[in-house]
């Protein structure tokens, strides 16, 4: 099933970068509204938005796959989270606030390509919608506007992304956590 649903998201995750990219081009063909820092800040053009989505979509692909395909969980005798977490990162159980350098960095790889996959997801949803809002000239879509630039700096996208990302970050180490429970 896991791999199954790495399937389901990627090929969603790559329509969605499609679906953005198209819209970019229809609605700002000389990238006059691109966000992305690459051409807003160091004024690049098309072709380092694309390789950039290509190279992006790559790392997301091969460290998500990582973490549904390759990522084996860690099986030990803790029955409290913390402990646990501790326990796969740091061998001893009571380093899960005190830990600075992991001992193994295996399952915080596996658990960002878990949340980056979702996080990704919901981000391109977002400019997507943010997209479409300006196709259709949507009347309320400058107040919109305006409010993300007072209150989310600009890009609502990357602070919900970032939000996303930690929740499932932590969420993943508790699936992890309730498996082995379950052993």
């Amino acid at each position: 099933m896991k791999k199954i649903k790495f399937w389901i998201l990627i090929s969603v995750l790559f329509l969605l970068m499609i679906i953005d990219g198209l819209l970019t081009f229809i609605n700002t063909p000389d990238l006059f509204m691109e966000a992305n820092p690459l051409v807003a800040e160091c004024g690049l053009g098309w072709a380092s938005l694309i390789i950039a989505n290509i190279l992006v979509f790559i790392f997301i692909f091969i460290i998500s796959y990582y973490s549904y395909f390759k990522y084996k969980t860690v099986y030990t005798n803790e029955t409290k989270y913390t402990a646990y977490c501790s326990q796969i990162i740091y061998d001893r159980p009571d380093m899960f606030w005190k830990g600075i350098i992991p001992k193994h960095v295996v399952p915080y790889i596996a658990g960002l390509g878990f949340a980056i996959l979702y996080s990704t997801i919901i981000a391109h949803v977002i400019l997507i919608f943010e997209w479409l809002c300006i196709t259709f000239n949507v009347s309320w879509v400058y107040s919109y506007f305006d409010f993300i630039d007072k209150y989310c700096f600009g890009r609502l996208d990357i602070i919900v992304s970032v939000i996303v990302a930690l929740v499932a970050y932590f969420f993943w180490f508790y699936k992890e956590f309730k498996k082995q429970l379950n052993k």
